[in-house]
């Protein structure tokens, strides 16, 4: 046993070995693929697991790879050995393996997961999957206590696609939501234009198909972040995100004091923090959720 890891407390120590075999079990699943990352994310809600393994090669390729019935038995029991009285356990996590070897985990315990390869933080086309009796039942195998209970879990709001109307009088969120209604309506109308011009003066059908809807949510979150976030100072990615920690929809993030809220975001990005990229992370997914939602992506 390494001795870094036989230092840890008891528990401590089991979960790291567990981790490290998840991390070797993904790894050695790997053989004979050319990878520069490789990435796991794995999901359990009610028993039904939500999976997906990825590399990218050093030409910045990414490939899809099936997930071995090893690594999900691995990764389940290390769900349950985490799970915790009155915190319960987690409900998603990430793991990212570089090839020299470095390791980066997170652990979801707050936001709603569903069965949507395309974004596993937002619904699907069949909606809130798994559904909110799921959730339930999971929750009662890994009890939590009400300060560890999201509000979208304690309130029922899973039924919503997208639980976010918790933000409606918080900080801040309200502008974020009423820039993601203005470039939604621009981006249908040009993408309405560009249709019409395209059929020769013909008008094409009202909705847009998935494909469509997912690459047009991609520019309206640009146009958004560009909108309200961008020309400001970091406070304000800083309070959004606080707002959204506060409702527990997203984790907290270590090492912000370190961050500058004065400076430019642009200003920001440049010393590549990983405590501001993780920020940005957490409040461009539930922004790019919104965007989703309002598209039908």
């Amino acid at each position: 046993m390494d001795a870094e890891i036989a230092d840890l407390p008891e528990h401590a120590r089991t979960h790291a070995d567990t981790q490290r075999r998840v991390a070797e079990t993904l790894v050695g699943s790997l053989d004979g693929t050319d990878w520069a990352e490789a990435g796991l994310f794995w999901a359990e809600i009610d028993g039904r697991v939500l999976a997906r393994v990825e590399t990218i090669d050093r030409a910045g390729q990414t490939r899809d790879h099936a997930l071995p019935e090893a690594l999900s038995a691995e990764a389940h029991d290390l769900r349950e050995r985490m799970a915790v009285a009155d915190k319960g356990t987690w409900f998603s996590v990430a793991l990212t393996v570089a090839a020299t070897g470095d390791l980066t985990w997170r652990f979801n315990y707050d936001r709603r997961v569903y069965d949507n390869p395309a974004s596993p933080f937002a619904a699907g086309p069949d909606g809130a999957v798994p559904d909110d009796e799921a959730y339930g039942r999971d929750v009662a195998a890994h009890p939590r206590d009400e300060r560890h209970t999201p509000l979208w879990l304690r309130q029922g709001a899973a039924s919503a696609a997208v639980p976010y109307d918790l933000l409606n009088d918080a900080w801040g969120w309200p502008g974020v939501f009423a820039s993601v209604q203005q470039q939604s309506a621009l981006a249908r109308e040009a993408f309405a234009a560009a249709r019409v011009s395209a059929e020769g003066g013909r008008h094409g059908p009202a909705t847009l198909s998935r494909r469509e809807a997912e690459s047009l949510a991609q520019h309206v979150l640009t146009a958004v972040v560009a909108d309200v976030l961008e020309p400001h100072r970091l406070a304000t990615l800083l309070g959004l995100h606080a707002e959204a920690v506060s409702r527990r929809l997203l984790p907290p993030v270590p090492g912000l004091a370190e961050l500058d809220p004065d400076v430019t975001l642009a200003a920001a990005r440049e010393a590549s923090s990983p405590a501001l990229l993780a920020v940005e992370a957490g409040v461009y997914g539930i922004i790019g959720d919104v965007v989703r939602a309002q598209l039908g992506a």
